[in-house]
């Protein structure tokens, strides 16, 4: 308890707290600053946020008797933040890659009965970015799943991405943005990750430029930073035996 308190008191400070509020303030602005300005907090020191030490692991195996089926994630990381305009040409890469139906890994996946479920994403901190996968899958169509993994994978690094392609993930980037500010809480969690992260803020209003700025030459140079980053892991769930962890595993060399 002791602790808990002691933490309580060092991080519950003026200066190390950051705010989002979204919503009707219109005529209520001054009377929200007055409210929070009120809060009887001493002023405190912003923290930085800690420099983690990154390096690969081999792949790793949680042992469950009772999983029928094998639960899986493998990450690759580049030791930096990714801008705004790089976080969307990743999330452009995803959408082809695991975003639909027609999806070159997992809509291919489903077609031929390889996967129950998978997607992909890109999580981005103050001093690293992530590129994320993850997915269920039976122990037969494992290996077949792994397979078309590399494979694709390997086509988006050569850059067979085609012009089809590139226009067909900007449109629908372009309604997602049309339909992301219906909500308040859709509002708020935009702006939440850039200001808590870095203090900029990234005006809803400028995301088609962004948009437009996603290009072929872009999204393959991310994706090999990541994949030539050197830092990568992989986490299974499931009942089968390590080595056929480890298999799976050396697929995902690119």
């Amino acid at each position: 308890l002791d602790d808990i308190n002691e933490h309580y008191r060092r991080t519950h400070t003026a200066n190390n707290m950051r705010f989002i509020i979204a919503g009707q303030t219109k005529h209520r602005k001054k009377e929200i600053i007055r409210n929070l300005e009120s809060w009887e907090l001493s002023p405190g020191e912003r923290f930085e946020i800690p420099v983690d030490e990154l390096h690969s692991s081999n792949a790793v195996l949680i042992k469950r008797k009772d999983a029928s089926n094998i639960t899986f994630g493998f990450s690759m990381i580049t030791p930096r933040r990714l801008s705004t305009e790089e976080t969307q040409a990743m999330g452009a890469l995803n959408h082809l890659l695991n975003g639909t139906m027609s999806s070159r890994i997992f809509g291919q996946a489903r077609r031929r009965g390889l996967v129950y479920g998978m997607g992909s994403g890109i999580n981005s901190t103050n001093h690293y970015s992530s590129w994320d996968f993850d997915g269920e899958v039976n122990l037969e169509t494992s290996e077949e799943l792994f397979t078309l993994i590399q494979l694709e994978m390997i086509k988006a690094l050569n850059g067979e991405i085609s012009d089809t392609d590139i226009e067909a993930v900007k449109t629908y980037a372009l309604g997602r943005y049309q339909m992301g500010a219906q909500t308040v809480s859709q509002i708020s969690d935009y702006y939440t990750d850039d200001y808590f992260m870095t203090e900029k803020v990234e005006f809803y209003d400028n995301f088609p430029n962004i948009i437009k700025q996603i290009s072929k030459p872009l999204i393959v140079e991310l994706a090999r930073e990541f994949a030539g980053s050197g830092i990568h892991a992989m986490v299974a769930v499931g009942s089968v035996e390590k080595q056929i962890i480890n298999q799976l595993a050396n697929c995902l060399v690119f």
